[in-house]
């Protein structure tokens, strides 16, 4: 009986070990990484330059910047920001989408060439977080399409899980019925 059991749990072990490097990944949805508070910034210029494409640019106001999907590698970009007057760059932070929520960036200052900041995580296509503390996002909308996506996933779930019920009512039924002839 004891090696039947083990022999059953290492070969479960091992099918689901094969099947880890299998292809046909779930599908990865853009993510959103929006800046705030980049007035606080002042004398310096916020650069961002993204991994492929050749997409750089200037971050001068509170903005949204999207990482695209992709089927491959990640993409992601890396932000900085130059002193006006000493042209002197800070450290950089690096966004990653790889299956990665929403982002809202608070901006707080540059200390000692170091942009000080933090992060909220937002849910999105990828990923449901859990929003700790919404009242410092000044974009409300953002908290909105968060909400709306995260509840969609809810209904999704719940939907799962309501055709299973069905499905295992249906199965019992038949077999009762099946039993009784």
């Amino acid at each position: 009986m004891h090696i039947k059991l083990i022999t059953t749990v290492i070969t479960t072990i091992i099918l689901l070990q094969a099947k880890a490097d299998s292809p046909g990944k779930k599908q990865m949805h853009d993510s959103k990484v929006s800046f705030q508070n980049v007035q606080l910034l002042a004398g310096y210029t916020l650069y961002y330059n993204f991994d492929f494409g050749d997409r750089t640019g200037v971050i001068t106001a509170d903005t949204s910047l999207i990482i695209p999907s992709s089927g491959g590698a990640p993409d992601g970009f890396i932000c900085w920001a130059i002193n006006n007057s000493t042209q002197k760059s800070t450290d950089t932070i690096n966004f990653r989408n790889y299956y990665a929520p929403d982002e809202v960036v608070l901006l707080k200052e540059i200390k000692n060439d170091s942009i000080i900041y933090s992060k909220l995580e937002l849910s999105n296509k990828n990923e449901i977080v859990k929003t700790a503390d919404t009242g410092s996002i000044l974009n409300k909308a953002l908290i909105k399409e968060a909400d709306a996506v995260k509840r969609n996933h809810y209904y999704k779930i719940t939907a799962y899980i309501a055709a299973a019920v069905i499905a295992l009512v249906v199965l019992v039924w038949y077999f009762l019925k099946r039993r009784k002839k």
